[in-house]
């Protein structure tokens, strides 16, 4: 528990008190009338401790109070890094306890008798093989995180063309629009010039915009469209992506850029997400000094946007 600063004006009628006793102490050496020694005194204690007052609310206790408030903050700021590795071991052990006890199934069923047969062995080989791809993505995931969190991601700003690296996005992501029976529309809406520049580290972005679009294909309509929208915006230029998927109920919208926040856990599960990757967009995004926004209506899809300086 934190200890309360005394007032300055006690201390400072303390040592006006001690310090007129020293003076009338010393009364001999000041030929004083000895009528005049208890109004001396008055006047030595009023004015020693008007003096006190301001030195120590000024000098010392306002220091004193700052280095307090200082402290206070400190202890806050241990309190919330403890609480957030506490939450956060919980929440990676409980992530890679999935994957990792799915693979042990698989192989120990594999082991007990199950290799004998040829068409589950393959099976259950894909199966395993599925989950160590998604503890590979989640430990890939956690690294990116980590790193974006503890400021040790290196940035590397320059100036590129933002509607060359979405059309890169868009061709890298083609295969997924017809995949598991898919039928999306994929399509760049530039309302800048073609050759219009942001100032920013093209990778994170990419990495961003990949992301967004991942989740516009997987969690939007099956023949859905998916829109990449870019517009001027002031000094900057703002860049969305637009599905046309069931949308996210308003309760979710403050906590969908958390670590592992799931609308649908079963559903983002089955569909591979690691359930870090809007956590990594925001963490991305704030590194360059801009915001990440979410706009969604159950049934009519959602929007995510975010702006990045022009060049």
């Amino acid at each position: 528990m934190t200890k309360k600063i005394p007032s300055s004006i006690l201390v400072s009628i303390y040592l006006a008190l001690g310090i007129t006793g020293v003076y009338l102490g010393l009364e001999p050496l000041f030929n004083l009338v000895e009528s005049s020694i208890i109004y001396q005194g008055l006047i030595f204690f009023f004015i020693s401790f008007l003096i006190l007052v301001v030195a120590l609310e000024w000098v010392v206790f306002r220091r004193l109070k700052n280095l307090q408030s200082v402290n206070q903050r400190e202890i806050k700021k241990l309190k919330d890094l403890e609480t957030y590795r506490r939450e956060f071991l919980g929440e990676v052990s409980h992530e890679l306890k999935t994957p990792i006890f799915a693979i042990q199934g698989f192989i120990h069923t594999l082991i007990d008798g199950a290799m004998n047969d040829d068409r589950v062995k393959v099976k259950f080989l894909k199966k395993a093989m599925k989950n160590a791809d998604r503890l590979s993505n989640l430990v890939e995931d956690l690294l990116i995180i980590t790193q974006a969190e503890s400021g040790e991601m290196e940035m590397k700003i320059r100036k590129f063309p933002i509607y060359d690296m979405a059309r890169d996005v868009v061709d890298m992501l083609e295969y997924k629009f017809t995949k598991k029976n898919r039928n999306i529309s994929c399509k760049i809406i530039s309302k800048v010039q073609e050759e219009a520049m942001v100032l920013a580290d093209r990778e994170r972005i990419q990495q961003v915009l990949t992301n967004l679009i991942d989740n516009a294909v997987k969690y939007g309509s099956v023949d859905g469209d998916v829109k990449i929208i870019l517009e001027p915006k002031e000094e900057k230029i703002l860049i969305s992506v637009e599905d046309t998927g069931p949308g996210i109920e308003k309760q979710h919208l403050d906590k969908i850029f958390r670590r592992f926040y799931r609308v649908d856990k079963s559903r983002s599960r089955d569909k591979g997400g690691t359930g870090l990757g809007l956590s990594i967009c925001k963490h991305l995004i704030k590194m360059h000094g801009e915001q990440i926004y979410v706009e969604s209506e159950p049934g009519k899809g959602t929007r995510f946007s975010f702006t990045l300086k022009k060049a």
